[in-house]
């Protein structure tokens, strides 16, 4: 037997039991995401693998939850294997629409060059005829939109029409059909909202606020300058406080980007939210940091360290308000689109992508991120850059072949890693700290600590 690769162990610390003082460490297996309190002489053990003086029935805990495996086991070859046959029975068959290449706002880290463009019906049928060629009878069960942009509430018109033909599809081929739309909110009234949950089956909203106004206004304005927070904060307040809401289920995320010039916003925005309803009605609320879009953005953001350390904070912050963060990462089997064997981005000009990140975006109009158009009567889109994500990890083409955080992040943004640039999220910089964080947040003492922090 071995001690897994694939496991993280924070630093000793003391734990109290009968007025007797004992050093622990949690161990935590990013395969299996299982999180053990063990004594530091335990942990030393398994780091060393001498397993000769530990206790049969923490051994068989130890096996079970994989941070003791056999020898022979070759472990990143059995999580590239598990990556792809996740891959391959994905019964969601999930294609991203981009009903319009406009958005109203002028963010200044934006990659995407925004024309007044709509999604035309004559390449409706295309799409459908797209989809029929994906669908798999007996495999796929169930059929998911993403709406995206530009900002796709600009191409309403586009999404009214194409929900309609969608769920004749679905209904068709015996699918269930879903939705979710991702936007700056900025036209997310009431009505609208209303019409997207109740007639066109969207149960899911994901939009960005750059911390509170006085630093989300400077980047995320309107192409003419004006001011967006005070507009699209009412707008989701108005939407959370509905009596339906909570009842239907529907879920708010809120995404905040950050560089260096804003994440100064970021803790007032989590304290202006927990005043204002959200903490029980938002699925989650996440800071991210600024990533190159095909530009130079990703040379204002902190650096992947500084991000890391400040999440913490702004994790102890949430629990301090009320909100619940997920603090350890989950097993990631399919990374994103790239990877997929079906799914698809289509932009207004019909279009077709692996990649969400690449459409509208001058620098790859000539790369072989463009698989192809809807309007080609030939089309023939065999070749998927960056499909074989996978086996470029197992063979070792990337960092990610050797790095213990592979099974919770997949190796993250293949297109990033391509364009030599890393892509580690944070949960890579400060993992142990949120191990620690999960850990003390179920104390009754840690949360009563939190809640009288000034």
């Amino acid at each position: 037997m071995k001690t897994s690769h694939y496991i993280i162990f924070t630093d000793p610390f003391s734990e109290f039991q009968n007025g007797i003082e004992y050093e622990k460490q949690i161990a935590f297996s990013t395969r299996s995401r299982q999180s053990l309190l063990l004594s530091s002489q335990i942990c030393r053990q398994l780091q060393v693998g001498e397993y000769d003086d530990i206790e049969s029935d923490v051994m068989d805990e130890l096996t079970k939850h994989g941070f003791i495996v056999p020898d022979e086991a070759n472990e990143l070859t059995e999580i590239i294997k598990e990556n792809k046959a996740t891959i391959q029975d994905d019964s969601l068959l999930y294609f991203v629409i981009q009903p319009t290449a406009y958005c109203q706002l002028g963010c200044d880290y934006c990659g995407q060059e925004h024309v007044k463009k709509n999604l035309p019906h004559k390449t409706y049928d295309s799409i459908l005829q797209r989809l029929e060629k994906k669908f798999i009878p007996g495999k796929h069960k169930a059929l998911r939109i993403g709406w995206f942009g530009g900002e796709p509430l600009v191409g309403m018109t586009q999404i009214r029409e194409l929900t309609a033909l969608l769920m004749d599809f679905a209904e068709k081929h015996e699918l269930k059909y879903s939705a979710k739309i991702v936007t700056n909110g900025l036209s997310l009234k009431e009505n609208i909202f209303e019409e997207l949950t109740q007639k066109l089956s969207c149960r899911e909203f994901e939009v960005t606020l750059d911390g509170i106004a006085e630093f989300h206004d400077q980047r995320r304005h309107t192409k003419s300058k004006e001011n967006t927070f005070d507009i699209i904060f009412k707008n989701l307040k108005t939407i959370i406080d509905r009596e339906d809401f909570t009842k239907a289920n529907y879920r708010l995320s809120i995404r905040c980007n950050v560089d260096k010039r804003n994440w100064e916003g970021v803790s007032p925005l989590i304290q202006l939210l927990a005043d204002n309803g959200f903490v029980e009605k938002l699925a989650y609320f996440y800071p991210i940091g600024v990533y190159s879009w095909g530009n130079d953005a990703h040379t204002g953001s902190l650096t992947k360290e500084e991000f890391a350390e400040k999440e913490i904070d702004w994790l102890i912050e949430m629990i301090k308000v009320g909100f619940r963060p997920s603090l350890l990462p989950g097993r990631v089997k399919s990374v994103c689109l790239a990877v997929s064997q079906t799914s698809e981005m289509f932009d207004a000009f019909g279009n077709i992508f692996n990649c969400t990140e690449v459409s509208y975006v001058p620098k790859y109009v000539e790369s072989g991120f463009v698989l192809g158009n809807l309007n080609t009567p030939t089309l023939d889109t065999n070749v998927r850059p960056l499909s074989d994500w996978n086996d470029r990890i197992l063979n070792d083409g990337i960092p990610c072949s050797s790095c213990r955080m592979l099974p919770v992040c997949g190796g993250a943004c293949p297109k990033s890693w391509s364009e030599d640039m890393r892509a580690c999220p944070s949960n890579k910089f400060n993992i142990k700290e949120k191990l620690m964080l999960s850990y003390l947040s179920t104390k009754e003492s840690f949360l009563e600590t939190v809640q009288t922090i000034d």
